[in-house]
């Protein structure tokens, strides 16, 4: 798609979403679903311009593949989330904000281990510190909810600390890009864009379905982990299949650790700073993020195969059984 063309969709996209999701919150039910449709395909549009120039910017300027994707693309995959779990939080709906942020976490880390073996066999050493933190940060969250129904705001200052570990540590931990590569059209402007309609987009979607789930009478945890938090992973599954879609294996990687850490770490604590986080309204979900960041670490430690992609779904099937009958 010619730049001009991308520009005047964006666009007209943006207004709807402007019009029919910010200014008018709820709307008629076929509304809804178009709007979902048109904000699906602006994810792939958005997400698509925004992931070549962020390369192309992260190789004029010597980052490392895995650096682009876990710091420049997982920043756009994230913007909806953070809008949405900060504004719950704000508001006082704890259960809404940690559901969110818990279900956009789980499906986005359930899809990429399952997809990983299948599509990038091979040894992810690289990102043992990733899951490390990872796993970290999801033990420090049950520890939490012994001691907390509702977390004190200073600790949402120990959870952000935890992302400046994650970013101190990686500094230099990949060698520039020193061979010659073709230079690819690059426009500031039309990454500005491409995260503009991104994160209107990514806006409008979580507000189509939070609209859809008040007709089924959804508990708060459930409506946050389930619509919010599902149409909130989609930025990053999008973006983590045009990675595939491009074999940039080491962004596509980066781009699904990076945006994982962006909201274990970072939004969880911005939220618990300025808002309400309950953890104890989804205790379950706190053991199935340790479970699968343990998952996610097994995987660095190993050189996978393709048959491990059933890994993390037999888990998950075990977890939920477990968790029910007993």
């Amino acid at each position: 798609m010619s730049r001009n063309l991308f520009f005047l969709v964006s666009f007209l996209f943006s207004l709807y979403f402007v019009v029919f999701s910010i200014i008018v919150i709820r709307v008629p039910v076929p509304l809804e679903l178009i709007g979902i449709i048109l904000a699906l395909f602006s994810l792939y549009l958005g997400g698509d311009s925004f992931l070549d120039n962020a390369r192309e910017f992260g190789n004029r300027h010597k980052i490392s593949p895995k650096s682009i994707g876990a710091y420049l693309l997982s920043l756009g995959a994230v913007i909806d989330e953070f809008s949405v779990i900060f504004v719950a939080s704000f508001h006082r709906y704890g259960e809404i904000s940690f559901g969110t942020l818990q279900g956009s976490n789980i499906i986005t880390m359930m899809v990429f281990l399952a997809v990983l073996p299948l599509v990038f066999a091979g040894s992810y050493r690289k990102f043992m510190r990733d899951g490390i933190i990872l796993l970290v940060a999801s033990a420090l969250l049950e520890v939490l909810s012994l001691f907390f129904e509702v977390v004190p705001w200073y600790i949402g200052i120990f959870m952000a600390l935890l992302f400046l570990v994650y970013i101190y540590t990686g500094r230099g931990e990949a060698p520039p890009i020193e061979e010659e590569y073709v230079h690819m059209e690059y426009s500031p402007v039309s990454m500005l864009v491409a995260l503009i309609i991104l994160g209107l987009a990514s806006e409008a979607i979580v507000n189509y379905t939070n609209g859809i789930s008040i007709d089924f009478n959804v508990s708060p945890f459930i409506s946050g982990f389930i619509v919010t938090g599902v149409a909130g992973s989609l930025p990053e599954i999008i973006m983590f299949y045009l990675g595939i879609k491009k074999q940039e294996r080491d962004i596509t990687l980066g781009i699904v650790a990076g945006s994982t850490m962006y909201k274990a770490t970072l939004i969880m604590g911005i939220t618990m700073l300025f808002g309400i986080v309950n953890l104890r309204a989804g205790e379950w979900s706190i053991y199935l993020m340790i479970l699968l960041s343990v998952i996610f670490l097994i995987f660095t430690l190993i050189k996978m195969k393709k048959a491990m992609m059933a890994i993390p779904v037999v888990a998950t099937v075990i977890f939920a059984m477990v968790y029910l009958f007993f």
